[in-house]
């Protein structure tokens, strides 16, 4: 079976040449090219109106950006500069440009497809002085000014357009390669593509009717009518009814107004009797319609009978898909041909095209201090002085005065400064005592990740180990064991292991720690250079520690198997130290880690109190559980006066009596002047 190297059939067999028809509109006055017109009349309705600034300003509201995976950044900045975007994950602004492609009027005029199902824009660019084609234009081509649109029979693919401006001036011929051309739900050929406000054309119609009867209905009926009547018994003349007529005609309402009839005669105010269609609740149907039409059901929810809160969050569920939809389409089309456009001018086909992207559609997430506490807390979030200087201006707080207050002296150092790439925590009031529960949570997920690194990365020391066995077995020197040699390179490989999972779960203590100390200064929750050298060391002591104990069990199955062969030892050492390796709840390698990881979260929390200002007092908090020993339940509460004292008692955090050792789950957190 070959390949198909040709197409035999059509897209649309009602397509004249190149000419793009409506194949499935049945309705003549939405036939392309008549449809422009009609689309430009519904727009102009109230509710199609809500509901299409309902898509557009959303969608002009969300952030759009490059970006530039998989792409030389050049490249990617070369494109956004072109376009008038910036580049995901870089958020410093950038000056304003005073010429070029302003991306927030370009997409308010590509967001007018929904209105007509297409929108065409002309691509314009010069050569700067790089010999770069620089695109410096997005020139609309609004629909009313296309006579025809032209799309290849076979393949559908847009082949550009003709338009024409007035009667005196020459048709000009826009190939697709000068086009970007937005087509909403296109269907095969049909690049007029499909109006956001098609299915609102019947009931919008209909309302148009419905307003003129209830215009009418009211002005004609809506104060009555006024009724000369001859009283029974009399014989009017010719001349009294037109007067009786006249007068009529003339009465209006007033505080001052009256009427006198001839002789005869009696002036009623007759109204409309009997029922009649109810044209305004017809007409607020309608609206329900049209809004339903456009999946914005949601804009009825105050005026009908029916509703309530979580159908509305229903609704609006349903409402950002489809937004998010109309997004992804509007990214999909500048990127193929804008985007990819302006890659093939400098940089040839084959050089990968950064994508427009979009995100938070639908949505404007509030920032509070609630919200701020949680992203801090949960590592999501770290705050530079930028930041800070926001949280003060938009909760009117004083700005800060000098500078920081210099942070306590370090032991056995000079004062401690914030390392340059620390930011300042911004949180609400501190919680209640220490997060107890998520420091633990924290400690079982490091050591878990700790242990399964290690197994992974244990197989060099097991090896070099078992064959320093098997040579001193086949040597038959046993005193060898005692001094079993490791290579450097295995060791080194484990320890950063161990250091990482040591800084990681340091940096979240660090996180929570400043999250308790918020309601006291705002502090830097990163950690120091100092805080990650005393982190690394631990992690060598603690590999050295771990290796020293895989030394012991080789020589220990090397002793029990005194007399084997050489092969027999070798194996049995490999075995017995793969054993040791795999992550378990406890054991050599499960137990030392967790004891260091204990110890780094105590060096991570004791690295942002460092940063507190002077005199904060600080108090122990043990967990409340069946676990808990008698020497923690006596030490819970405990105040000290100051970070020194705090640590003197308690120098990695927790409790040194504790009965737990170093499962012991107690700290001490900084509490506030008054503080209960």
């Amino acid at each position: 079976m070959t390949a198909p190297t040709s197409l035999v059939g059509s897209v649309n067999d009602y397509q004249f040449g190149s000419i793009v028809t409506d194949v499935y509109e049945h309705i003549p006055a939405l036939l392309y090219p008549n449809s422009v017109q009609v689309y430009a009349e519904m727009r102009r309705d109230s509710r199609l109106t809500a509901i299409l600034d309902g898509y557009g300003l959303q969608l002009r509201r969300a952030q759009w950006q490059l970006d530039g995976s998989g792409c030389r950044p050049e490249v990617t900045q070369f494109v956004a500069d072109c376009l008038g975007l910036n580049v995901v994950g870089v958020d410093k602004a950038s000056g304003a440009r005073r010429r070029g492609v302003s991306w927030n009027d370009h997409l308010r005029s590509a967001l007018l497809s929904q209105v007509w199902g297409h929108y065409g824009f002309e691509m314009e660019a010069v050569i700067d002085s790089g010999g770069r084609a620089r695109l410096t234009t997005l020139a609309e081509r609004i629909p009313a000014t296309i006579t025809t649109i032209h799309a290849d029979p076979k393949t559908g693919a847009l082949l550009g357009i003709d338009q024409l401006i007035t009667a005196r001036d020459k048709t000009p011929q826009i190939e697709a390669d000068r086009l970007v051309f937005y087509s909403r739900n296109r269907e095969g050929n049909g690049w007029q593509g499909t109006s956001l406000i098609r299915a609102a054309y019947a009931p919008w119609l209909l309302k148009r009717e419905m307003l003129r009867v209830a215009a009418i209905s009211n002005r004609r009926w809506g104060a009555g009518v006024p009724v000369a009547q001859a009283l029974p018994g009399t014989n009017p003349t010719q001349g009294q009814m037109q007067e009786a007529q006249r007068l009529a005609s003339a009465a209006r309402a007033g505080d001052q107004a009256g009427a006198s009839m001839p002789p005869g005669f009696r002036l009623d105010i007759v109204g409309l009797s009997g029922s009649i269609p109810d044209t305004l609740g017809f007409i607020r149907f309608l609206n329900q319609e049209i809004a339903q039409s456009a999946l914005m059901p949601h804009l009825d929810l105050g005026n009908t009978e029916t509703g309530s809160r979580a159908l509305g969050t229903v609704f609006l569920d349903s409402w950002t898909l489809a937004l998010e939809s109309e997004a992804e389409s509007i990214a999909d089309t500048i990127t193929r041909q804008g985007a990819a456009r302006i890659v093939d001018w400098n940089w040839g086909e084959n050089e990968p095209v950064p994508r427009v992207v979009v995100s938070g559609i639908g949505s404007r997430r509030e920032v509070t201090a609630e919200s701020l506490q949680l992203l801090l807390s949960s590592g999501a979030l770290a705050a530079d002085p930028g930041l800070e200087a926001w949280v003060r201006r938009e909760y009117r707080l004083p700005e800060r005065e000098g500078s920081p207050a210099p942070a306590p002296t370090a032991r056995g150092g000079s004062p401690r400064q914030p390392e340059p790439s620390e930011v300042a925590a911004a949180a609400a009031a501190p919680p209640a005592g220490v997060d107890a529960q998520g420091l633990a949570a924290d400690q079982a997920d490091t050591v878990t990740e700790v242990t399964e690194g290690w197994a992974g990365a244990s197989g060099p020391l097991v090896a070099a180990l078992s064959a320093a066995v098997a040579a001193e077995v086949a040597g038959g020197a046993l005193a060898g064991l005692t001094g079993l040699a490791v290579p450097a390179a295995a060791v080194s490989a484990l320890a950063g292991v161990v250091t990482a999972g040591l800084i990681d779960v340091a940096e979240k203590a660090a996180r929570r720690a400043a999250v308790e100390a918020a309601g006291i200064a705002l502090v830097a929750n990163q950690l120091s250079n100092d805080a990650r050298d005393r982190l690394a060391d631990l992690g060598r002591a603690t590999t050295d520690l771990i290796v020293a104990g895989y030394q012991s069990a080789a020589s220990r199955v090397a002793l029990g198997l005194a007399g084997g062969n050489a092969k027999q030892v070798k194996s049995a050492v490999a075995d017995a130290l793969a054993d040791l390796s795999q992550a378990k709840t406890a054991g050599l390698v499960a137990g030392n880690v967790s004891a260091a990881v204990g110890t780094a979260q105590g060096v991570g929390r004791e690295d942002v109190f460092y940063r507190l200002p002077a005199g904060t007092r600080f108090r122990t908090s043990e967990i409340n559980d069946q676990a808990r020993c008698g020497p923690c339940r006596d030490a819970d509460g405990a105040e000290f006066p100051s970070l020194a004292a705090a640590l003197k008692a308690r120098p990695t955090g927790r409790h040194p009596k504790c009965e737990g050792r170093d499962r012991c789950r107690g700290f001490f957190y900084p509490i506030a002047e008054g503080g209960a």
